[in-house]
């Protein structure tokens, strides 16, 4: 006879620890510490879940005044229904999802075969031997579920302790503020701690991990190592036979003809167009096992989910996600909560589904820097894109950007590190795989009653990786392809052979006593050059950002020259009044005064400040008022002003090595 030995409430994307259900004993679940749940809608007794072990049976009560659900169903206040197998229930309508699981054993009276078997009370032991449970969705209880006691919640531990004094299911938002500001407190008491120690939010922590050693055979004959990651997030085999390069690029409005639609086939993959070298091996992996849970990762500001089922695949389909899988139910440009979305078109799942079973790897690629801001939080993506994943009903992989640097869009690091870490060593061609997002470049109107496209930077992400490009509705709707527009500045087409000067006759130096002053935006390379081929020459070096005014600036640079020395000033100095003060001190101690005029363009010196904060973490960024308070009041110099000469200075970088370069000449811009 199959037993029941435990029964706790678990979330399906894995915010928070197993909560414990005791034998026909009812539970509140709402806002919580336990829940990680610290919406303001939800109450802390939103919800009474009891479990009859005996029978199988799960009711739901809801208390909260606000709606609830079972499977997508709104539940009514005070009535008692009847969970189904495999049921889900919602906080919130919709929103932070929770599955009842049972753990089984056989009772002691079994027979020997059944007593073989008393170890498997895994899930997959749920699976096979359920214990026949209603399936009708929601149905009225015969009776009402026991009253809550105070020691319901003991076994729940403290994190899931509430004051059962005054608390009612209908306190007011105001009467909970204070109780928010602890959870909040706790949960990033929490956060932090799981970052020191490298957390790993899985599926089933109460559990020890699946084992997934077992070696597979490719149809090539070649053997995969014993030791497989199944999640696909373990280092690879092979490092150097990642994607490392710069990627060809593919035309951004390929034609659609079966973009997407493979044979169905795993062949042996060619070897990628970003790869670093040919491979020795004849025959490549073209994919691994499936994951056996979902698991959550942490890496810095990336967040990476692999879902249960999803196998590492040489050919990707990746796709943006708002605005490209999700849009608002509310119809406004932003979500109001977590719970506003709904799938853009109705088409969308079923290709996705037919494309992961064409042999494509499905990859969500999504930047929300909004977690970085504070308007949103990482649980509450986890919901959101969990319940998005639950609709499409396809194994998927998430990578989620939550700031700034390298994995943010249209930076390639998030494909980088799929490439690297997040596909099991096998090799990805690029060749074979595609990408879809809405941020494309398009203009006003580029179709009936659309508003232009926000930013560019799905398009540029897709051309940085050399991947082929379309809009949701080229790929989805199969329309034409609109027009769009690239960015002004291309880094891919900076020439690092270029002359620095114009004219190229001009002398950087000069052996007689001298005063240079520089013109150009902030991060246009000013202080480079100074310090690369001025300073070095017994320039002395003038700085606002050093001496803090601009009067001690004027002051250092008198000073210099009634010493006898040569003197850069390297400040924007946009116009003729701020020039003038350092011509001044030239005609003053009688030398002659140069002016430097860095040609880049605004968009150039934004791509400079963007590429400094990813190399260089303890580098003070640089917003755009500061740049646009500079185009603003730029005048160009002129030989009028008092100077003797005007060089114009060429932006011409030195890199130290191959892979700045390589991150230099990708688009780092959205726009």
């Amino acid at each position: 006879m199959t037993m029941i030995k435990s029964c706790h409430l678990v979330c399906p994307n894995s915010t928070h620890d197993p909560i414990p259900l005791p034998d026909r004993e009812a539970v509140h679940v709402g806002r919580s510490e336990a829940t990680r749940c610290i919406d303001p809608r939800c109450s802390r007794k939103q919800l009474e879940v009891t479990a009859d072990w005996s029978t199988g049976e799960v009711t739901v009560k809801q208390l909260g005044a606000n709606s609830s659900a079972i499977d997508g169903i709104e539940l009514e206040k005070d009535r008692i229904c009847k969970l189904s197998v495999d049921g889900t229930i919602y906080l919130l309508a919709g929103m932070y999802p929770q599955k009842v699981e049972f753990k089984y054993m056989k009772s002691p009276k079994s027979s020997n075969t059944a007593t073989t078997e008393n170890s498997k009370d895994t899930i997959k032991e749920k699976k096979r031997q359920p214990v026949k449970r209603p399936a009708s969705n929601i149905t009225d209880s015969a009776q009402e579920a026991k009253k809550p006691r105070k020691s319901d919640f003991k076994e729940m531990g403290k994190s899931n302790e509430v004051d059962m004094k005054n608390d009612s299911a209908d306190r007011t938002i105001e009467e909970d503020e204070e109780d928010i500001k602890l959870l909040e407190q706790k949960l990033k008491i929490l956060k932090k701690n799981a970052a020191e120690k490298k957390f790993t939010f899985t599926s089933d922590s109460h559990d020890s991990q699946s084992k997934n050693g077992q070696k597979k055979i490719l149809s090539g004959g070649r053997e995969k190592g014993a030791a497989v990651d199944s999640s696909g997030l373990g280092s690879p085999k092979n490092p150097s036979a990642q994607n490392s390069g710069s990627g060809s690029s593919k035309s951004p409005s390929a034609k659609i003809t079966s973009a997407g639609s493979g044979s169905g086939k795993n062949p042996p993959a060619k070897t990628s167009s970003t790869g670093s070298g040919s491979l020795s091996n004849s025959v490549q992996e073209t994919e691994g096992p499936p994951a056996t849970e979902t698991k959550w990762q942490q890496f810095e500001k990336l967040y990476v989910c692999t879902r249960k089922g999803v196998m590492a695949r040489n050919k990707i389909a990746g796709f943006d996600i708002d605005g490209t899988i999700i849009t608002t139910q509310s119809g406004k440009t932003f979500p109001t909560h977590s719970g506003d979305w709904r799938i853009l078109y109705p088409e969308i799942p079923g290709r996705l589904k037919k494309l992961h079973n064409d042999g494509y790897k499905i990859v969500f690629f999504t930047n929300q820097l909004g977690v970085s801001r504070g308007k949103t939080t990482i649980e509450e993506l986890k919901t959101k894109f969990g319940s998005v994943l639950d609709k499409l009903g396809v194994p998927a992989q998430i990578l989620i950007s939550t700031g700034g640097g390298i994995y943010r869009k249209p930076a390639r690091g998030m494909w980088d590190f799929l490439c690297q870490k997040a596909n099991n060593g096998v090799r990805i061609d690029t060749d074979d795989s595609l990408y879809v997002g809405d941020a494309a470049g398009r203009p006003e109107k580029w179709a009936a009653k659309k508003k232009k496209d926000f930013s560019c930077s799905d398009r540029l992400f897709a051309l940085n990786v050399g991947l082929r490009f379309y809009t949701p509705e080229e790929f989805f709707m199969f329309q034409k392809t609109a027009p769009y527009s690239l960015p002004e500045f291309d880094p891919r087409a900076i020439d690092t052979g270029a002359p620095l000067l114009d004219p190229p006759s001009a002398s950087i130096t000069s052996k007689s006593q001298e005063v240079v002053v520089l013109v150009g935006f902030p991060a246009c390379g000013k202080s480079f050059f100074s310090k690369t081929y001025m300073i070095p020459k017994g320039y002395v070096h003038v700085n606002r950002d050093t001496l803090g005014t601009w009067k001690k600036c004027v002051d250092m640079c008198a000073k210099s020259l009634r010493e006898g020395q040569s003197v850069v000033i390297d400040n924007t100095n946009p116009d003729k009044e701020t020039r003038q003060r350092y011509i001044n001190c030239a005609k003053t101690a009688k030398v002659p005064c140069r002016c430097f005029l860095f040609t880049a363009t605004i968009t150039q010196a934004r791509h400079n400040e963007r590429y400094r904060e990813m190399i260089d973490k303890s580098h003070q960024p640089i917003n755009d008022m500061i740049m646009n308070t500079f185009k603003s009041k730029l005048k160009i110099p002129e030989l009028s002003e008092g100077f003797k000469e005007i060089v114009r200075v060429n932006f011409v970088p030195k890199f130290k090595d191959s892979e700045n370069e390589r991150l230099y000449k990708q688009y780092l811009l959205e726009k």
